[in-house]
């Protein structure tokens, strides 16, 4: 008999994720698969990392991506690894420290001329 859960080990997570975030976290891991899987096929015999561990990594992304189209997905330690990995590389490359400290100075201004308003 075919269950929700056919495991039976109760990980499911539900996910709610709205439209907008769902198209840009597609493109996300779908690029970072992308780039992966050429990684693997151009780099093979000199990879930094063990092959397995890539393999791993892209079973990860494409388990997100899957999540993405099923609105669930059962955890595991190389899914989170993997997608805090990704979130700090995104993080990295918009300058998210900077362009968060300049906000923060900014509006923290701001809200002290206003104040006096």
């Amino acid at each position: 008999m075919a269950t929700e859960n056919p495991t039976g080990d109760g990980c499911v997570v539900s996910l709610t994720i709205p439209a907008g975030n769902k198209a840009f976290l597609r493109r996300v891991i779908s690029a970072a698969r992308d780039g992966l899987r050429e990684e693997l096929e151009r780099f093979g015999d000199r990879l930094n990392e063990p092959r397995s561990s890539l393999l791993l990594e892209e079973t990860a992304y494409v388990s997100l991506l899957d999540a993405l189209d099923r609105s669930r997905v059962i955890p595991d330690d190389e899914l989170r690894g993997v997608l805090a990995r990704l979130a700090e590389s995104v993080d990295h490359e918009n300058e998210y420290a900077r362009v968060a400290f300049e906000h923060d100075a900014l509006r923290g201004l701001l809200a002290q001329i206003e104040a006096v308003a």
